[in-house]
């Protein structure tokens, strides 16, 4: 199914999507120029969130990747390679707005993942995290409906066959591959950890916002 997507009619329409959903987000937090973002798990090439910003705006995205994976074009853009876990470098509230798309639901251990969001919540002001919603309509990596609501077996099944997001192999070599990097929280528990943000559901219907705006 990988090779569909690749296609440039498709790769066409995920832009657009990209760009609606980075308007969505921005239109839940106050921004103005010379606004300071912090990209936590900003991935290599800044489609997701870079591209859409105003040049003025001051970025600093943080992953685990290496320095020459990451390249974005936002000419304020500076990578550090940095465990979101541990923010101990920037001061409390010294960002306006941190953004992290993508990125949660992976951090399948709890502890981890509450740590994460403690030190999102520390060092900015207003955040905007995006992760799947648990009653998606089509899962956004797997890109099969309601995936996430099958039993693990039949995920595992299913990936095997028809190779889904290129995991064929990696769930053959461990079973529970999918239950350890893959997670579809309810969006109580997401509040239950940011009990001061609000849960959005986003246009496409596939993801939620959970943002702490400024009052």
């Amino acid at each position: 199914m990988e090779p569909v997507y690749r296609t440039g009619i498709v790769q066409r329409l995920l832009e657009r999507r990209r760009r609606r959903r980075a308007e969505f987000f921005i239109s839940k937090v106050r921004m103005g120029p010379e606004t300071k973002i912090l990209d936590v798990g900003c991935g290599p090439n800044g489609r997701s969130l870079e591209d859409f910003l105003p040049s003025d705006y001051t970025i600093v995205g943080i992953d685990i990747l290496p320095p020459d994976d990451v390249a974005t074009d936002h000419p304020g853009f500076t990578y550090i390679e940095q465990d979101a876990s541990d923010l101990s470098r920037f001061s409390d509230g010294q960002f306006d707005v941190a953004f992290s798309i993508g990125m949660m639901e992976h951090i399948c251990d709890r502890p981890i993942l509450r740590r994460m969001l403690s030190e999102i919540d520390r060092v900015a002001r207003q955040y905007v995290i995006m992760v799947p919603w648990k009653w998606a309509w089509i899962e956004p990596h797997f890109k099969l409906p309601f995936f996430q609501l099958l039993p693990r077996g039949l995920q595992n099944a299913l990936t095997r066959a028809l190779n889904l997001h290129e995991l064929r192999d990696a769930v053959r070599r461990n079973p529970r591959h999918i239950e350890e990097h893959y997670q579809w929280l309810a969006s109580r528990e997401w509040k239950e950890m940011l009990p001061e943000a609000e849960v959005h559901l986003c246009p496409s219907l596939e993801t939620i916002a959970i943002v702490k705006s400024a009052d």
